[in-house]
């Protein structure tokens, strides 16, 4: 789709841009991570097990550019140190990343860019981050969350641990409020019911699937471009 295409193409940019200003991360500004917890527990706590270059940006606006992946299960972003590969966690506090050079299976956008600072729900903080699917006057968000899940067999004394990832779930925010939001056409039409005959002919026109985050994005980021 061609609008699809074109939101992709501007947040790769925009990615590019950040990751051109940015400095590179040293190892004073981390500290080591602790994962005791996780000792003997099958998977990865994170959304991808491996090291990916990303920009990160930082409270007090300094933009730093690092090896990083992201704990679900403690929601913590870790960077690699530069020399001697071992994990750290950033001192200072980290209000938004992104990934420019990989996907995962639980979206279909690229890259990812995730960011904190919105009002608490459920279980979720301020500190909280989430994955941007959209961003503007309106906001879709989509939270991604893993647990570790003990499984013991029967007739068994052995206990068998793993990482689960839990269903991702959508945010709204409109207005200043954020709510839970599922994605279908009936709820988007009623959601943002202003525009409703403009996004119809939108959704018709570009085949919008209501299952897909480059969709979603091209759909709200519609959304906001009309005046």
């Amino acid at each position: 789709m061609k609008m699809s295409f074109l939101i992709v193409s501007l947040l790769c940019c925009s990615i590019l841009t950040r990751a051109q200003q940015s400095q590179i991360l040293n190892d004073n500004q981390g500290k080591p991570v602790m994962q005791q917890g996780y000792t003997d527990v099958e998977g990865s706590p994170y959304l991808n097990a491996n090291w990916f270059p990303g920009v990160v940006n930082l409270a007090g606006g300094k933009a730093v550019t690092a090896k990083i992946k992201y704990d679900l299960v403690k929601d913590e972003l870790l960077f690699q140190s530069p020399r001697d590969s071992m994990a750290l966690a950033f001192v200072t506090p980290v209000k938004s990343f992104s990934f420019g050079v990989f996907g995962v299976d639980e979206t279909s956008l690229v890259p990812l860019v995730f960011s904190n600072g919105y009002a608490s729900i459920d279980d979720q903080t301020t500190a909280s981050f989430y994955q941007v699917i959209a961003d503007g006057k309106v906001k879709l968000l989509k939270r991604y969350r893993k647990v570790i899940h003990s499984d013991q067999a029967f007739n068994s004394a052995t206990t068998t641990k793993s990482f689960v990832m839990r269903d991702a779930v959508y945010y709204l925010i409109k207005d200043g409020k954020i709510e839970k939001f599922k994605t279908s056409q009936k709820t988007v039409l009623a959601a943002l019911n202003d525009k409703a005959d403009k996004l119809q002919t939108f959704i018709k026109t570009n085949k919008i699937d209501f299952k897909s985050d480059k969709d979603l994005a091209g759909l709200f980021t519609y959304y906001n471009s009309i005046e």
